[in-house]
């Protein structure tokens, strides 16, 4: 038998340590301090800027909301 790991999930939807991670990326590139990225608030920098996968970021349902909240209160395109 195969000993499973469990892991605890923060409300976020993922680890304490990939929800620290990726709120310090997000956090980064919102204030322009980006690190492994060319600095743009695109979803592919915050994963990257984590140093996490795509699909644990896309995991973490709370924190991409308050991304999606963030950009959208920076852009400046019209919608039209």
């Amino acid at each position: 038998m195969t000993a499973v790991s469990a892991r605890t999930l923060t409300e976020d939807g993922v680890t304490a340590a990939t929800a620290r991670a990726v709120r310090t990326a997000m956090h980064r590139l919102l204030t322009g301090a980006a690190c492994r990225t060319d600095g743009r608030l695109t979803k592919q920098n915050l994963w990257k800027e984590a140093g996490v996968s795509r699909a644990t970021m896309n995991r973490a349902h709370t924190i991409l909301a308050e991304w999606d909240d963030h950009v959208a209160q920076r852009s400046t395109a019209d919608p039209r």
